[in-house]
């Protein structure tokens, strides 16, 4: 969860969105069908938010170091979540240039973050050309699809924009990586992110009326249920990306690498 959201909760936990329970397996498939994770491998999660997506990989993966690393940690805010984590192999950061450099990352990632920075390429060279990536490291992005889908949700998460397939791997080529594979999930949510849309026109909804994770009220089961639900929409998504089919989907990924 973004630290925008996880802040109207104090920091407090609290029942998981399906949206990030579903894209939390969604990712964890991608890493499997790209080369699992090995025992002292090292991953970076940049613009890890509230930790989640770091604590739960690095659960399922214990003999693997994890450093999340997030801008707007503060010193409390470290502690805070140092505090509170439930994996020993997980470390926390607030800059990319304090992580430890003695060993390359196998794996960046930078889940819904791009699309936070007013200059995307820079950001994303910034991260390409640190002593942590090298021509063994994988980078796999995701961010929010379609920028006529641009609305009051992006702008009270501080959106600057949304993608469209050309726009992301323009950026990834900027900065001299290649995708090796990269497509869409979560169909399911186009046409309620259409519906919210019409919606702001007819009423006129602002950045300060729009929701965020943290406001979910649908309770545990329902949440497990529409996750399950967002699961499958995710994974049938990813199977036809494997087989060419070209099928749309709110968020976009990309796997990377630096290019030959």
């Amino acid at each position: 969860m973004d630290l925008v959201e996880a802040r109207r909760q104090d920091f407090v936990r609290f029942t998981r969105h399906p949206w990030e329970r579903a894209r939390l397996a969604v990712v964890s498939r991608l890493i499997d069908d790209h080369g699992s994770l090995r025992a002292g491998d090292v991953v970076l999660d940049i613009g890890c938010g509230d930790t989640f997506v770091a604590e739960s990989l690095a659960l399922r993966y214990p003999a693997v170091r994890f450093y999340a690393i997030d801008s707007a940690f503060t010193p409390a805010l470290i502690q805070t979540f140092t505090e509170r984590l439930t994996a020993p192999n997980v470390t926390l950061f607030a800059s990319l240039h304090d992580v430890p450099g003695d060993r390359p990352a196998s794996l960046v990632l930078l889940m819904d973050v791009l699309e936070h920075a007013q200059d995307d390429a820079a950001l994303l060279r910034d991260i390409v050309s640190h002593r942590a990536f090298d021509g063994g490291s994988r980078l796999l992005i995701t961010v929010p699809s379609y920028a006529r889908l641009f609305c009051a949700h992006d702008r009270f998460l501080g959106h600057y924009r949304r993608y469209t397939d050309r726009g992301l791997l323009d950026v990834i080529h900027s900065v001299g990586c290649e995708a090796v594979a990269s497509g869409h999930f979560f169909f399911s949510l186009i046409p309620a992110r259409m519906l919210q849309i019409v919606k702001e026109r007819v009423v006129g909804t602002t950045a300060d009326d729009a929701e965020g994770l943290a406001n979910w009220r649908g309770g545990e089961r329902r949440a497990r249920l529409l996750a399950t639900v967002l699961e499958w929409d995710g994974w049938i998504g990813l199977a036809l990306n494997r087989r060419g089919v070209a099928w749309p989907g709110l968020s976009n990924f990309a796997i990377c690498k630096r290019s030959a």
